[in-house]
This record gives C-alpha cells, sequence and structure tokens, in this order.
C-alpha cells in the first residue's frame, strides 16, 4: 500500500505537467523606467480570432496594474469591434497608435503581436495562445524590451487563463 502511494507521488506531478506547456524568451530586464507614463495600445492580432489583440492588450494593462505599474493610459476603442484604423495597413496603423500615445504623453509604448489565440481542434479542444511583446521608447522610436512566448493549457483550461499566464511569464521578464 506505501509503494503504490510513492508511486502515485511520483508520477502525478508528469502527469499534471503534461497538460500545458510554455516556452518564453525575453531580452534583457531594467532598461524600462515605469515611473514614466507607459501606453498600452492593441497589439496586431495575426489570427483570425476576432478582437485578440485587444484582448491581449487588456489583460497586459491588467497585468502591469498587478505589478504596480500605475502610470498607464490604455487605448479605448469606442468603435464597438470595428476596425482600430479603417484602411490603413499595419505600419501606418502603428504610427497613428505611436501619434497617439505621444499625444497622451507617454514615454514608453506597450504593444505587441498575437500569434495564436484558439482552440486546438480536436476532442480536448486545448486552449493555444502566442504573444510578442515589445516596449518602445516614444522619444528614440527604439524597441528597448520585448519578450515572446507560447502556451497551451489543458482541456478543462479557459483560454483567457493560459492567456493570461502566458503574458504574466512574459512580463514578469521586465522586473529583476
Amino acid at each position: 500500500m506505501k509503494q503504490n502511494w510513492k508511486f502515485l507521488l511520483l508520477v502525478l506531478p508528469l502527469l499534471l505537467s503534461a497538460c500545458s506547456s510554455t516556452i518564453v524568451n525575453h531580452s534583457r530586464c531594467g532598461t524600462v523606467n515605469f515611473d514614466s507614463r507607459t501606453a498600452v495600445v492593441p497589439f496586431s492580432n495575426n489570427t483570425e480570432t476576432p478582437l485578440a489583440g485587444e484582448r491581449a492588450m487588456s489583460i497586459a494593462a491588467a497585468v502591469l496594474e498587478s505589478k504596480g505599474i500605475h502610470n498607464l493610459v490604455v487605448y479605448k476603442n469606442n468603435h464597438q469591434g470595428r476596425v482600430l484604423f479603417p484602411g490603413m495597413n499595419k505600419v501606418e496603423s502603428e504610427k497613428a497608435l505611436m501619434h497617439w500615445a505621444r499625444e497622451h504623453h507617454a514615454r514608453y509604448l506597450l504593444t505587441g503581436n498575437v500569434n495564436e489565440w484558439t482552440y486546438k481542434v480536436g476532442l480536448d479542444g486545448e486552449p493555444v495562445v502566442g504573444l510578442s511583446i515589445q516596449v518602445i521608447d516614444l522619444a528614440s522610436g527604439k524597441i528597448v524590451w520585448t519578450a515572446v512566448g507560447s502556451e497551451n493549457g489543458g482541456s478543462r483550461t479557459a483560454l483567457s487563463t493560459v492567456a493570461q499566464e502566458l503574458t504574466n511569464s512574459l512580463i514578469k521578464g521586465m522586473f529583476c
């Protein structure tokens, strides 16, 4: 009987870790001064999931707030799900968002790309999220910090949970 418990204690962590996986890479930390105002704008949506970029922005802003970063200005889309900047290509819309951030006296711009935001097709339908995040110094226009990662969860995990866990892992890389 004791042997069964020992075996179960050894195998249980392996079974639980098989339910999800995360890969995260980020640049060196300590380059962003969060005492300065930071604008958070919608991420570019490279998926077929509507509004994934706005969802990623919302989660990123909330994660930053939860880490004590309160000098944020978050983009509000009042267009109720319509295209952010109709008729603009990706480069033009990025320039428009940078202009918006400067108008709001931000020093930094936090943005990114949503590369995956879906449930895997199949019986279990596991949630999968892939994100990249960049912080741009608006004075120089240069990227001062970046991270990229992907995560998938178990079949009973919500997509928003996986997105929040991944965003938290990525943003944690900004702080030493």
